[in-house]
């Protein structure tokens, strides 16, 4: 067994059952966690979360879910019911949500960060047994840690201050060890490193596509780096709501696996996630490609126990 912590965190793109299928094989493997996203009109991330921590070990968490496509006290008691069901292995992701969520119900939040942090904060309240207005979940007695997703530095800051997980997603190496000194340097948070593996040029295009949601929802100045204007950003943001990935994908320069994937042979990869350890608690395996998700899941352990 490696001593590095690691999970996997799926898009809920394939039925519940194989999710169930592939969350047991990363369990198999050493995986110890498992997330899964929130993107709203994919399958529903709390019945995959309940048939994934009934039928694994595995600690599980929503990745993330906002404050608009469901309500704050929804949300609350969702993921009190999870922790009842699964004491100890529930962690409540929480962030302001991207495009692939947002867009199909026609949100567009004026203050997203006030919302993310009213959520946070109310959130902690209601799973701590305080009531909110009439809001009050008196059925339970548990303990949830709160993981706060963002890649602007106004979210990491409220993350570090206020939740017990830091999640870093597309984050690069290059930029890892600043952010998590900011962390530590403001509370005791963990910090849930999540970054691709393109571990062969079949895995450097399968990177590319997901790179589109990133592409999308990143701030100005990630795609300031890797040279995508508005225009461009535009069509990736057209075609990847209508779930033409290779098109999005084709647009991307592919300098961006370079810079926030973890690219190279697998030793190579190996030696580039070790050197990077004092700088998270968890490393969080995004998959690639829905066809391949169990060599992938295989193959990534193999680096990940190397290490």
């Amino acid at each position: 067994m490696t001593g590095l912590a690691w999970g996997v965190w799926f898009e809920p793109t394939q039925p519940v059952a194989r999710l169930v299928e592939l969350a047991r094989l990363a369990e198999e493997l050493g995986a110890t966690s498992c997330f899964v996203a929130d993107e709203g009109t994919e399958r529903d991330v709390y019945v995959a979360l309940t048939a994934i921590v009934s039928a694994t070990g595995l600690t599980v968490a929503p990745a993330i879910t906002n404050p608009f496509s469901r309500h704050p006290v929804t949300t609350a008691a969702a993921i009190a019911t999870l922790a009842e069901l699964a004491p100890g292995r529930v962690i409540h992701g929480v962030g302001v949500g991207g495009s692939r969520v947002l867009d199909p119900i026609g949100a567009d939040p004026a203050r997203p960060y006030t919302a993310l942090a009213e959520l946070l904060e109310h959130n902690r309240r209601l799973l701590g047994g305080e009531s909110i207005g009439p809001a009050r979940l008196a059925w339970f007695d548990g303990d949830v840690p709160i993981g706060v997703a963002g890649r602007g530095p106004r979210v990491q800051r409220l993350a570090a201050e206020k939740a017990d997980w830091v999640i870093l997603s597309a984050k690069s190496m290059t930029e890892l060890p600043g952010v998590a000194d900011e962390v530590r340097s403001r509370g005791a948070a963990k910090i849930a490193w999540s970054a691709y593996l393109a571990y062969s040029d079949v895995e450097r295009r399968r990177v590319l596509r997901h790179f589109s949601y990133m592409a999308v929802d990143a701030p100005p100045e990630i795609r300031e780096a890797v040279g995508l204007d508005d225009t461009t950003t535009a069509e990736v943001r057209t075609h990847m709501l209508a779930g033409r990935m290779e098109e999005a994908a084709a647009l991307l320069p592919d300098a961006m696996v370079d810079l926030y994937a973890v690219a190279g042979s697998p030793e190579e990869i190996a030696v580039a996630i070790a050197g990077c350890r004092a700088h998270f608690d968890l490393f969080v395996l995004p998959m690639n490609d829905e066809a391949t998700s169990e060599d992938h899941i295989r193959e990534s352990a193999r680096i990940l126990q190397s290490i």
